[in-house]
């Protein structure tokens, strides 16, 4: 199936890049309180991609106005430079994730810490700003307005635009493919090391490692054939001009050029190169989700945010926390029966006259007879006697009550030096916790 020109993609297009915005916002919230600065931005490109070209395609159906020149601008600079975004991002988390397998440390000190988010906010942010630049350059004119499609990004095929703006996102996408095998590879061989370096971690995990380092891969097997293919196609469907001088490059720069429906048709391969473009800057948001929203942290937080929309919206749910609490208070309960059980005693029985020890689970020893000085047995006085035989009577072995006594101390000395170390644990970490921070991504 061939379209003649761009009309076909209203409204369904719109859809799609809403909903990839929505997914993309929504995957930014678990990644902001890990820290992963370099993921995050990947994120801001897309939602900020797929706003721009939904509201274009609205406005400019079956249109060529231009009410807000400004506008255009805007556009024609954020297409420009979108894909140096994602591509740059991508190879900072790349990088971050090899570094962290090369060193088989998550533990960073603030200023190294200081140091990563400089040059994730560079990587992220600074690299495409500086392609704004350099993409001006090689700008022919101020930018086209395409009907259906509104404001676009032009550039003036000369060596020096592919110099200096093209051949720059393939090489970003190929040195982020050999960080990720490095990283691979590095993991493979101390698989040990690096699961171990994951235990002491509060924001990442082994899992959540690998499959950054699996999907960050799927996303440059993705990215890299789109950009290769924008390169091949500028150089060979379209006629390349020899760099003259800045003059030439830039005469009657302020013009703006517009592509009327006829214009669109009459043009061979500009519907289909413009579509595979356009249809994927709508498919970063759904990638963007797919690889990064996925994640156990995010699952929980979109759970929370669910729960807590129903319960704004008067239903009334049960806390699963409820069950969890009354359970470990009845297990602590359980406990402190166990640890406050009833002390051993020695109960005279009247007809054998013989010394019963009975303890908390009901068995019973027999031990030396009334009267008896061995094992520490008080000897009755005779006066005492006929009123014990009326009587059971409760006699306490002194041995028996030193053996209690013994315990009880050795387990207070047991539990006080369990809670010392307990508490130089937790100074200790918490002295290191202070010293160095976790690494993002």
């Amino acid at each position: 199936m061939t379209f003649k020109n761009f009309s076909y993609m209203f409204p369904g297009y719109p859809i799609f890049c809403i909903i990839s915005a929505l997914l993309a916002i929504i995957t930014i919230p678990s990644h902001y309180q890990a820290g992963n600065i370099s993921i995050i931005a990947i994120g801001v490109w897309s939602i900020g991609g797929n706003i721009i070209a939904a509201t274009n395609t609205i406005i400019w159906h079956g249109n060529l106005r231009n009410p807000n020149p400004i506008w255009g601008d805007i556009v024609q600079a954020y297409f420009a430079v979108m894909n140096f975004g994602l591509s740059s991002a991508t190879l900072h988390v790349q990088y971050t994730l090899w570094r962290v397998a090369r060193s088989r440390k998550l533990w960073i000190t603030p200023r190294q810490r200081r140091w990563q988010k400089f040059w994730a906010y560079f990587f992220g942010y600074g690299i495409p700003i500086l392609f704004v630049v350099l993409h001006y350059i090689a700008q022919g004119h101020r930018y086209d307005v395409v009907e259906d499609l509104g404001p676009a990004p032009t550039t003036y095929l000369t060596p020096v635009a592919f110099a200096l703006y093209y051949i720059w996102d393939p090489i970003f996408c190929l040195i982020a493919f050999v960080f990720g095998i490095l990283a691979y590879i590095t993991c493979r061989r101390h698989r040990k090391e690096v699961a171990s370096m994951f235990i002491a971690s509060k924001k990442h995990n082994a899992n959540q490692y690998y499959r950054l380092l699996f999907l960050t891969g799927v996303l440059i097997f993705i990215h890299f054939p789109l950009v290769f293919w924008v390169v091949v196609v500028n150089g060979v469907d379209y006629t390349v001009w020899p760099w003259i001088s800045w003059e030439d490059t830039h005469s009657n720069y302020m013009r703006i050029v517009y592509w009327t429906r006829f214009m669109v048709e009459s043009t061979d391969g500009f519907v289909r190169n413009w579509s595979i473009s356009y249809w994927a800057v709508g498919l970063t948001g759904y990638l963007y989700f797919i690889c990064y929203g996925t994640g156990s942290e995010s699952l929980r937080q979109y759970k929370s945010a669910i729960l807590y929309v129903l319960r704004r919206l008067g239903f009334k749910l049960k806390s699963s926390s409820t069950n969890t609490a009354s359970s470990s208070e009845q297990e602590a309960g359980d406990k402190a029966k166990k640890r406050w059980s009833m002390p051993l005693f020695a109960r005279r029985q009247r007809e054998t006259g013989m010394f019963s020890s009975v303890g908390q689970t009901g068995t019973t020893t027999l031990v030396p007879p009334e009267g008896s000085k061995e094992d520490g047995l008080v000897e009755k006085h005779p006066h005492n006697q006929a009123h014990d035989q009326d009587h059971d009577v409760t006699i306490f072995s002194p041995t028996d009550k030193d053996q209690d006594k013994d315990k009880e101390l050795s387990s207070a000395d047991s539990e006080k030096g369990k809670e010392k170390d307990l508490e130089a644990q937790k100074e200790k970490t918490e002295a290191t916790e202070e010293e160095t921070e976790e690494v993002g991504f």
